[in-house]
């Protein structure tokens, strides 16, 4: 009892108590007018998307170099806090792929290609040859690279606050409260800062829900016969609320490693069963040569706006992309550093970007290949059900094409339930220190308040699914509230280089002291 009202005392109530209803009052509004809601939402993520939308993708692109710089310059070498890494560098990077990978790249990493094979970039001839080459290549593209930049600058940001400068709690606000000084507003900005980031975290992971239950259910239809009813969806909501929620109330080392290790294993046996009793030969070869179309037109698709098209391909896929990305910044900026403890920023850098990339390229390239193999090959037409909105229960109907029965539909059931879980785990970590006031002496979070988070993402997936509201419309609000995270992000960025450079003018004096005394 005691350690609860401990824990408790840490929590900054006023800014849990906001961000809580506002996304509860926006379901309301989805239940009681859904269209007008959706409407209005819609219409202002379109106008964000058509005005910010080149700049979103020139961020993006600069940011990479700056990723790049922070990892090759001479402050790679800089470590962030004292002794050795907390964690095995398998451990490490696993847990930033489940965290940042979710339920949706293993839905779409069987999916997403055909979209772009059935209404491609470029103006190529939809379902053509070219269409088919660069189909793969463009899923590398949004999964890569790209993605992981403002998960990286905003980790990098708070990482070198927390282990070197000694702010006191893994908040971004408390970062960016540090880097104002004296600034007399600094606090309210603060404030303004945790509601976007609780906001978004809790509009991403909800959808995240949204769209993982829906996958689960499909599978338990066609491997098991249960049928799809909205009953059992909810269950399923409920079970997955109560793994992730035991998960993350034992703590990251005994719950999230564990969890996301296990995660990692069954990905890694599965897609070594799809590569070795699929087209092996097909899927070694599209995985090469999409690598390579990928990265020769990598400057073209990081900032292609198709001025004289307008196909509307880039808002709809490369732009909405990198701004659902800015949903989970805050959170894998958190949950990041926590993890990070004892390694360098060159460390941190390359094993976010090359260990996230890595892990989705093998993921899409695999599943992808495979499934491209079926449909041109003509044994499964997945693009008609992907067009349909059937691709939940396609993807377990194109597994059964593999030796073994119901074997591959069922293991990918459980890697459907382990990405999701684990992806919930580390957004209820992140959620309870954005909003706690100061972590323990071990930097955890209350486990109580921890739990509280789980509840909280459970809620708002069962709330919109019983209010009958669509989980799109939550999904698109909070991407739109995220897009002004990008001038937190440029901000951070300018501060850290700020403290660079006074530590190292600090260092200097030190050393000259030193010499002169000696």
């Amino acid at each position: 009892m005691e350690k609860l009202k401990k824990g408790l005392i840490n929590v900054d109530w006023p800014i849990t108590t906001i961000s809580v209803a506002c996304v509860f009052v926006i379901v309301a509004f989805m239940a009681i007018r859904p269209e007008a809601t959706t409407d209005f939402i819609l219409k202002m993520f379109t106008i964000t998307t058509d005005s910010f939308g080149p700049f979103i993708l020139l961020f993006v692109f600069l940011g990479l170099i700056m990723c790049l710089y922070l990892a090759f310059s001479k402050y790679g070498k800089i470590k962030l806090g004292e002794g050795k890494p907390q964690y095995s560098t398998f451990s490490y990077i696993a847990m930033m792929i489940c965290a940042a990978l979710a339920t949706a790249s293993v839905y779409y990493s069987f999916t997403e290609w055909a979209s772009y094979y059935a209404e491609p970039t470029f103006r190529l001839e939809p379902y053509s040859i070219d269409a088919a080459e660069h189909a793969l290549a463009y899923t590398f593209f949004h999964w890569g690279f790209s993605v992981q930049v403002v998960f990286v600058l905003t980790a990098v940001a708070v990482s070198y606050a927390v282990y070197v400068k000694k702010v006191p709690t893994i908040r971004v606000s408390a970062v960016c409260e540090a880097m104002l000084g004296n600034f007399r507003y600094k606090k309210l900005v603060g404030k303004i800062i945790d509601i976007i980031c609780i906001f978004s975290i809790l509009g991403g992971l909800g959808v995240s829900l949204g769209l993982g239950v829906p996958l689960i259910s499909g599978g338990l239809e066609n491997v098991f016969g249960i049928e799809d009813s909205f009953s059992l969806r909810v269950i399923i909501v409920l079970a997955i609320a109560a793994l992730f929620s035991l998960s993350s109330f034992v703590g990251i080392d005994k719950g999230m490693k564990r969890l996301s290790d296990s995660t990692i294993y069954i990905a890694i046996g599965f897609l070594i069963l799809v590569f070795i009793a699929g087209p092996t030969k097909f899927i070694v070869r599209k995985i090469i040569y999409s690598v390579g179309v990928m990265l020769t037109n990598y400057i073209k698709m990081s900032l292609w706006t198709d001025p004289i098209g307008n196909s509307g391909f880039p808002e709809a896929w490369t732009i909405f992309l990198f701004a659902f990305a800015l949903n989970y910044a805050a959170m894998m900026g958190v949950f990041i550093t926590k993890i990070s403890k004892g390694r360098t920023i060159r460390e941190l850098v390359l094993s976010c970007l090359a260990g996230i990339s890595v892990g989705s390229w093998m993921l899409f390239g695999i599943n992808g290949s495979f499934a491209m193999h079926a449909e041109l090959t003509g044994k499964f037409r997945i693009s008609e059900a992907v067009l349909s909105g059937n691709g939940q229960s396609a993807i377990y109907q194109l597994l059964e094409l593999l030796p073994g029965g119901l074997l591959m539909p069922i293991v990918y059931l459980i890697l459907a339930v382990g990405f999701l879980s684990t992806s919930l785990d580390s957004a209820a970590f992140s959620l309870s220190a954005v909003a706690s006031k100061k972590l323990d002496e071990s930097g955890n979070t209350s486990p109580f308040f921890r739990l509280f988070w789980c509840i909280i993402l459970a809620a708002i997936p069962l709330s919109i699914m019983f209010a009958g509201a669509p989980f799109k419309t939550l999904q698109t609000l909070s991407i739109f509230v995220s897009v002004p995270f990008i001038l937190v992000i440029l901000f951070m960025i300018w501060g850290l280089f700020r403290w660079f450079k006074e530590d190292e003018e600090q260092r200097f004096k030190e050393d000259e002291e030193q010499r002169i005394s000696s």
